[in-house]
């Protein structure tokens, strides 16, 4: 459990692309109550970056982390029933999609929208890491997500950039409802300590529980975008924006 814990840190936490870590207990439970609208499916998207769509100011940032990441992952491809617009809105709009999950009782993390597209998560220790969409068309979203992290007290902070891609493609079953299929590609990069640091306590391991947390990324849109389109009436109440919070 710390080991894990370890990885959110580092590289949920500090990349800014694992928006909630939803306890696993709970999107399960939302995926029990709507059996049927999400699978996994074997294949994968191909579909490239189209790096020279990216404004130039962070084209080649963007570029230098694919091209030697410190860590890379992919998730499973997922297919589920949802409405397409719903599905793009919470892609947008990761504060509120946070805020649902709170909502429906899961334990997430604070996500604070900072304008302009831009998003940002911070902790006790110190840790600051800011995201913005960078590219978005009918096919994928790429954000660059850019800060430092401290993975625990009295640890320094380690610099890091990921670039997450979200492939999409929407399509219909037989019965004409609308499905979504999605997958989460992710690259992070960081200097030779913070790699150090996190070869030393997790070893081996850090591949696998990459992949387990970009598919716990891709379940946190999927799960409730399908909660949400099985239960309509519920979608105001989930997603409205947070009451003031009172002097106290």
């Amino acid at each position: 459990m710390a080991r894990g814990r370890m990885l959110v840190s580092w590289l949920g936490m500090a990349a800014g692309v694992l928006w909630a870590t939803v306890q696993p207990l709970s999107a399960q439970s939302l995926k029990k109550d709507n059996p049927g609208e999400s699978r996994s499916l074997g294949r994968r998207f191909e579909t490239p970056v189209p790096l020279e769509q990216i404004a130039a100011p962070v084209r080649e940032r963007v570029r230098a982390v694919m091209a030697q990441p410190t860590l890379t992952t992919r998730g499973p491809a997922e297919v589920f029933v949802c409405q397409p617009p719903t599905y793009y809105w919470l892609l947008d709009h990761p504060d509120r999609a946070v805020q649902a999950w709170q909502r429906l009782g899961a334990k997430c993390m604070d996500i604070t929208d900072r304008g302009n597209g831009r998003f940002g998560w911070t902790d006790r220790l110190g840790s600051d890491v800011a995201w913005d969409t960078v590219h978005s068309d009918a096919k994928m979203r790429v954000w660059f997500a850019e800060g430092k992290v401290c993975p625990g007290w009295l640890m320094p902070s380690f610099p890091v950039r990921a670039v997450l891609i979200m492939r999409h493609d929407e399509s219909r079953d037989a019965t004409g409802r609308s499905l979504m299929r999605h997958q989460v590609e992710l690259f992070i990069q960081t200097d030779s300590k913070a790699a150090n640091f996190v070869t030393r306590f997790l070893g081996a391991s850090a591949p696998r529980l990459a992949e387990e947390y970009v598919a716990q990324l891709e379940m946190f849109f999927s799960v409730l975008a399908a909660y949400l389109h099985q239960h309509p009436d519920q979608a105001p109440a989930l997603l409205s924006q947070k009451p003031p919070s009172s002097p106290e």
